[in-house]
């Protein structure tokens, strides 16, 4: 089962994609914000044990896709790069309203 979820701050906004096996064990994630400020950061990978394995984590100018070093700013929000991990399908905070 694919999840997307999306989230908003003040000045950036983040996009999660959850892969889910058949048991409800979280297989895989691929996470991205963007900000306001012209540069996003993306993380992405295979999950075990509820760890993130990131096979690709790296900013980049939103206006192009490309590759970038650490922006500056992006130690103001040291939260928001950081995608919330649900180990299970069960723990997602809708989880009562997804249809088996």
């Amino acid at each position: 089962m694919l999840i997307m979820m999306q989230g908003d701050g003040e000045d950036f906004g983040s996009y999660t994609h959850y892969c889910f096996g058949k048991t409800g064990e979280l297989l895989s994630l691929k996470f991205e914000l963007r900000t306001a400020w012209g540069w996003g950061f993306r993380e992405e990978g295979p999950v075990h044990n509820g760890v993130l394995k990131a096979n690709v984590a790296e900013f980049f100018e939103t206006t192009n896709e490309k590759r970038i070093r650490r922006p500056r700013d992006a130690s103001a929000i040291p939260e928001a790069l950081k995608p919330t991990i649900y180990k299970q399908l069960r723990r997602l905070p809708f989880t009562n309203l997804i249809q088996k």
